[in-house]
């Protein structure tokens, strides 16, 4: 212990070191460049499942949407290739046969429809709404309030507007609720502007760029019948929307005449499934990163150990007196392991302050610019993995001086004597 507190045994350390001030730099530089990498990797990591997670965490996970497709297989008389729709009354199925879901709400779609308002036009994608959908997708309100159950059931013709729409036919703080616009030829009441909180999940397109109306009224003007376009399906807490997708969907194909084996007819999107397979993706990344990065910090431990290598070479005959003249082999081998340690844990240590102070720099950037990083946000490594990182290095450090150390073991003072 006293040899740890010895200030002439770390200035004999240093000497080694500074001895060949280059080979010594050169070889740090690599275990810092490891370390850096790794630091730099793993907050990259991070900021891209913050920023994934941040995209989806308003999304209830336990919930998937339902349309329809042509047909794949001829079944009871009907045709390979046969189109068909979704009705009001499967809504009303699903409602009845499975009370343990939360919600079951129909969506509808009229694309790229022409909006006015005074002097100022523009072509938008029209959505019928349930009022229930702001449970699905959450909504940020700026004026007014969304579609409500009476908007439906009476059929009002009232719309919600998008954000982006909103900024482009009104004045920055112009009131809208109140006034009418012409969609697709029909006067609609203003009701409210919203914009999606970001989610990962556009329903022909995004919210704020888009018409909302009641889904009843675009089955009535558009002449849709009780055509459903999508349906939306969130379970009730305790129960898994997995478990019971077959089942919804085998309903769904049973009331259509559909082949049960044609999973191309009805499909559908699992959003606990795909939350799923983000997690299963930054599970990957985490250890990819980890062993790429670990993998160069061993390159730069090897470099410190051959080093080191040379350096037990060179002090060939220094190593031999200092053992003819009664050393014990512990002081050999904790003077080369402190070499190789001293080397490898400072070099290591400015790589990973280099790094951590780097992706600080670049977390402030992004914070200070949010819309620039949607999907990579907050990149930086935890105090947990930065332990992690600082023992990763010690470590490697102890390693890389087994060898060197073992080395000099084996000088035998005699022959150390006779060497030039």
């Amino acid at each position: 212990m006293n040899n740890i507190f010895d200030a002439d045994r770390w200035r004999e350390v240093w000497m080694s070191i500074s001895r060949n001030k280059r080979r010594s730099f050169i070889t740090a530089f690599g275990v810092f460049w490891g370390i850096f990498m790794l630091v730099v990797m793993l907050s990259a990591g991070n900021g891209l499942w913050t920023g994934i997670t941040s995209q989806i965490e308003d999304v209830p996970y336990n919930a998937c949407m339902i349309w329809t497709n042509s047909t794949t297989e001829a079944y009871m008389g009907f045709r390979k290739g046969r189109y068909w729709d979704m009705k009001q009354d499967d809504i009303a199925a699903v409602k009845a046969q499975f009370p343990e879901m939360d919600i079951v709400s129909p969506v509808m779609f009229a694309n790229s429809t022409k909006l006015v308002r005074k002097d100022k036009t523009g072509s938008y994608n029209v959505k019928g709404l349930p009022a229930t959908y702001p449970q699905i997708v959450a909504q940020n309100i700026y004026y007014g309030r969304y579609i409500n159950e009476m908007d439906v059931l009476s059929k009002r013709k009232v719309c919600v507007l998008g954000k982006k729409i909103y900024d482009e036919l009104f004045i920055p703080g112009e009131n809208p609720i109140g006034e009418y616009i012409k969609v697709g030829g029909v006067n609609y009441q203003i009701i409210g502007v919203t914009d999606q909180i970001p989610t990962g999940i556009n329903l022909n397109g995004r919210d704020g760029e888009a018409v909302a109306i009641p889904y009843s009224v675009v089955q009535q003007v558009y002449n849709r019948g009780d055509v459903v376009d999508m349906m939306m399906v969130t379970a009730k807490r305790g129960v898994t929307i997995s478990d019971k997708e077959d089942e919804i969907t085998a309903l769904i194909r049973s009331r259509h005449s559909i082949s049960p084996t044609d999973k191309f007819a009805v499909q559908v999107v699992d959003i606990e499934k795909i939350a799923q397979r983000f997690e299963k993706m930054a599970i990957g990344i985490s250890l990819l990163t980890w062993l790429v990065g670990v993998g160069t910090l061993l390159a730069g431990a090897i470099g410190v150990s051959n080093i080191v290598m040379i350096t037990v070479k060179e002090r060939t005959k220094e190593i031999g007196v200092r053992r003819a003249m009664g050393a014990k082999p512990f002081s050999i081998i904790s003077q080369i392991m402190s070499e190789s340690l001293v080397l490898t844990v400072v070099a290591g240590f400015f790589g990973l302050a280099a790094g951590v102070g780097s992706m600080a720099v670049v977390s402030k950037i992004l914070a200070a610019n949010p819309s620039s990083g949607a999907f990579f946000q907050n990149p930086q490594m935890d105090f947990t993995t930065a332990l992690v990182a600082a023992l990763i290095i010690v470590v490697c450090g102890l390693l890389s001086g087994i060898l060197p150390a073992w080395r000099a073991l084996q000088i035998k003072a005699i022959d150390a004597i006779r060497e030039e």
